[in-house]
């Protein structure tokens, strides 16, 4: 058992029967639902895609991601969150996007 501090964690991501827990040193898989997770810290975190919540410290911005494989446009363009500390980009879905980008006055130092 690795005991994580909350003010560590970058962001969580359901996969499959677990969730991931991203810090700066590394991950960890939980089995804590995300749901019950985004209730408990629901002041620290935003939710911005199902499957994902964001820590709002860690937040530093958001980049415009044109959507199709290779340029090919079969996607809608959407947004990813960028992170402070992390080369990963995380999708925004179209649902989360008018609570996350709310968000970005706080992010910004």
């Amino acid at each position: 058992i690795t005991l994580v501090p909350v003010t560590e964690i970058l962001f969580l991501k359901a996969e499959l029967k677990y969730v991931t827990l991203r810090t700066r040193a590394g991950e960890h898989l939980i089995e804590e639902p995300l749901v019950d997770i985004e209730r408990e810290f629901a002041e620290r975190f935003v939710r911005v895609h199902r499957n994902c919540l964001v820590a709002r410290a860690a937040i530093r911005g958001f980049e415009r991601n044109k959507g199709g494989a290779a340029g090919g446009g079969d996607e809608e363009p959407h947004w990813n969150v960028v992170l402070e500390g992390v080369a990963e980009r995380l999708p925004v879905s179209r649902r989360q996007w008018p609570s996350v980008k709310s968000v970005l006055p706080e992010a910004k130092p």
